[in-house]
């Protein structure tokens, strides 16, 4: 499947971070729920793709692509899950 292709597949997902799941190994809508959002977002980033920039908006967008829901309509606790995450890792880097 190309970049284009699985953009098209996921909501939220545009061709730049489709491209960055497939260099993840994350090529397939099944894989990406399988793995879960904060899975592929550290998959993503352990291949260089996000350059250490930990922003919650990846893990918003991941999540919504696997519930196929807008990004803004993922729960105000799961947000605040993710913001706590991609904190964690900041501060571990």
């Amino acid at each position: 499947m190309t970049a284009e292709e699985l953009a098209k597949e996921l909501r939220n997902i545009g061709p730049i971070v489709a491209n960055k799941l497939i260099n993840a190994g994350i090529d397939t809508p099944a894989k990406l729920r399988k793995a879960g959002a904060k899975k592929a977002y550290l998959r993503i980033f352990q291949t260089g793709g996000f350059c250490g920039k930990f922003h919650a908006a990846y893990l918003y967008a991941l999540e919504g692509a696997i519930l196929d829901c807008d990004w803004r309509a993922i729960p105000d606790k799961k947000k605040k899950e993710f913001k706590a995450f991609t904190e964690e890792l900041r501060s571990s880097m």
